[in-house]
């Protein structure tokens, strides 16, 4: 409800476009100015997950930048197979329209796994990072996790997805593709790890959907890396979290939060 009400002010002043990655159409948004902050959400959502956190790292004087990764919201999903190499690929195409330079990064679910993408093959373009929710390989995932990823969404879960994805009637393709994404990646190695030098924030739930263990560890593995266990969390932790998950961001980036700014 804040965020449906702050869509409302002079501050929520929107700035969206296009651009083509390969054989897509990727839509982006940007709020505010100062220094930029991208959001990547996850598979099978969209660009608006963020709703608790677009508001007040806006007001804090960030430029927020949010797009829809390929099939989802505004964008297209084009031929090529899915994977996380592709969609950061894509993420420094908007970049380099906005010409941003380099950004920090905060991604949740798949968009986690994007963002550890781009620091391994993109090191340059980002500074911080934040993953929430994230996991560098198929085994990370819970059994129960790994056994949904495989089910094909029906009933009333089917025209949710229609809506919460932005898909619509390209939501048959679209689940296709990401279902197939969840078991064949990402698969990201102790030592490419090890490679990334900028400084990570790895968030998990204390019930999500990828396992303590794996989170741990992946957190070690990295040269900066720091671990957040949100506790009572589950995989969605930034909008039934989102007091909580504001504070790590705000902690982390040194971005000011208060009460007022911290609305569920």
């Amino acid at each position: 409800m804040y965020y449906l009400w702050w869509k409302t002010t002079p501050e929520s002043v929107i700035s969206e476009g296009n651009i083509t990655s390969r054989d897509a159409n990727i839509h982006y948004v940007t709020y505010g100015s100062g220094s930029p902050i991208l959001l990547l959400h996850g598979g099978l959502s969209h660009r608006f997950i963020w709703f608790s956190q677009i508001p007040w790292l806006v007001n804090s004087g960030r430029q927020v930048i949010l797009l829809d990764t390929r099939g989802h919201g505004d964008s297209d999903l084009g031929d090529s197979e899915l994977s996380y190499h592709l969609m950061a690929d894509d993420t420094i195409q908007v970049l380099d329209q906005l010409s941003i330079q380099k950004t920090d990064v905060i991604g949740w679910s798949d968009g986690a796994n994007t963002a550890l993408q781009l620091a391994l093959v993109w090191p340059q373009r980002v500074h911080r990072i934040i993953a929430i929710s994230g996991n560098s390989d198929p085994s990370g995932l819970t059994t129960e996790a790994q056994m949904n990823g495989q089910e094909r969404s029906s009933g009333l879960t089917y025209w949710f997805y229609r809506w919460w994805t932005g898909a619509g009637d390209r939501l048959d393709k679209l689940e296709t593709s990401i279902r197939t994404l969840w078991q064949s990646g990402p698969h990201l190695t102790a030592a490419d790890l090890r490679k990334i030098k900028n400084p990570v924030l790895v968030v998990v739930g204390e019930h999500d959907l990828i396992t303590l263990d794996h989170t741990e560890k992946m957190a070690s593995r990295l040269a900066n890396g720091k671990l957040a266990i949100v506790p009572d969390g589950g995989h969605l932790t930034i909008f039934t979290h989102a007091r909580e998950i504001n504070r790590l961001i705000g902690n982390f980036l040194a971005i000011p939060t208060s009460n007022e700014d911290d609305h569920d």
